[in-house]
């Protein structure tokens, strides 16, 4: 996390877009989010809501692209969770996601984290010290983005569950270039009773490390 300059107020810096091509459009200038919202097949959704928070996976890879379903489904597994449809249909969501991260990044190593979380984990607004970040929310509430202005924090969106984000960070080479960027995030708040949510972290990776799973 990084302390940032506060942003124009008016600078627009959220796209919506209905086709993962488009999340190509973090790479232009005023840009700080893009989020696809898309629909999912009810009963991978059912699935996963289903599913208890003890079972759900939380692990950390850096891996080549091709190497992300393996390392997704060992994270299942270490949870014993069984091989099944709504298993393989998550799975399956993930691999897109670490695809579509790989083509607008150019990369083809990827850091994957898949995190269960019952608390205020990074409840403080900030931008993070990376190029890009795709973040999705598989089960509870999403990512909060707002603003950072000269009397703090204000909330203006969500993304929803399942909902595709590509947040623009602190080395993208548009903010480096002079840019500033609009656009800081944090998690929701959580409150006994709230659903444990799951989230999906894809950036790029330079090198592989051992993969951690709990």
């Amino acid at each position: 996390m990084s302390r940032v300059a506060l942003a124009p107020p008016d600078l627009p810096s959220v796209v919506t877009v209905g086709n993962p091509d488009d999340l190509e459009r973090i790479n232009e200038p005023g840009v700080g989010l893009v989020r696809w919202r898309r629909s999912i097949p009810e009963p991978q959704r059912a699935w996963l809501d289903a599913l208890p928070a003890a079972k759900l996976p939380t692990a950390r890879f850096k891996v080549r692209l091709g190497a992300v379903e393996a390392a997704v489904q060992a994270a299942f597994e270490a949870r014993g969770v069984a091989a099944e449809p709504g298993r393989h249909m998550v799975i399956a969501d993930i691999v897109l996601m670490a695809m579509l991260f790989s083509h607008v990044e150019r990369t083809d190593w990827l850091a994957v984290r898949l995190q269960a979380i019952d608390n205020d984990a990074c409840e403080r607004p900030h931008v993070d010290m990376v190029r890009a970040r795709l973040l999705c929310t598989c089960r509870g509430e999403g990512t909060e983005f707002g603003r950072l202005t000269e009397r703090g924090w204000r909330r203006e969106t969500a993304l929803a569950p399942f909902e595709v984000g590509l947040v623009k960070g602190l080395l993208h080479p548009t903010i480096r270039d002079g840019g500033a960027p609009d656009l800081a995030h944090r998690s929701p708040r959580f409150a006994p009773g709230d659903t444990t949510r799951l989230l999906i972290c894809i950036d790029r990776a330079d090198a592989p490390s051992a993969a951690t799973y709990h």
